[in-house]
């Protein structure tokens, strides 16, 4: 499967969670996930750093007017990088389910590392009325967490695919017997 059928496949599996995704699927599809994040970033990292350079280091006052000119620029930017997140949100779960069932994997792995990240996300903002130095360890064990969580998901991710008929779907290949059903 090349990029242009990955792509395509993404979306008309748009909310299929049955059946199975090959590793080139898969990462077919982050490829173009990565170049529209790519798009999006780079004006707003632009934006941004021309904001920051404007910034006088001897006065800190901001005006009104750098601030809203800023906004309006990134703005529209960040309101396109919301609504593709919201768009692609449920054909990128179903395509990691299908990664994980062509694995032979659960989808549970999925639900158990969302559910993780949202747990993290909340210990987080729980820290931010710590003090300081006890917010600091509680955000560096958190990132931990998270990280090495990451990479056990990725680790998943990246299993071949079973070659063989598995407990979530039948392999493409045709059965070897005869019999007529």
């Amino acid at each position: 499967m090349g990029l242009i059928q990955a792509f395509l496949s993404f979306w008309r599996n748009y909310a299929n969670f049955r059946g199975r995704s090959n590793r080139k699927a898969f990462w077919g599809w982050q490829f173009w996930q990565a170049l529209f994040l790519l798009l999006f970033l780079i004006p707003i990292t632009y934006a941004v750093r021309d904001f920051l350079s404007s910034i006088d280091a001897d006065h800190v006052e901001l005006s009104l007017g750098l601030l809203e000119t800023v906004a309006s620029s990134s703005l529209p930017l960040l309101l396109l990088l919301v609504g593709y997140a919201l768009i692609a949100l449920l054909p990128s779960l179903s395509l990691a389910v299908r990664r994980l069932h062509d694995a032979n994997r659960s989808a549970g792995w999925l639900i158990l590392n969302i559910a993780v990240d949202l747990g993290l996300l909340g210990i987080y903002l729980m820290t931010r009325s710590l003090s300081a130095d006890s917010a600091l360890i509680f955000a560096s064990a958190t990132a931990t967490i998270f990280i090495l969580l990451s990479i056990g998901f990725v680790y998943l991710l990246l299993l071949p695919s079973e070659t063989k008929h598995n407990r979530f779907f039948p392999t493409t290949v045709a059965p070897t017997t005869s019999l007529n059903y």
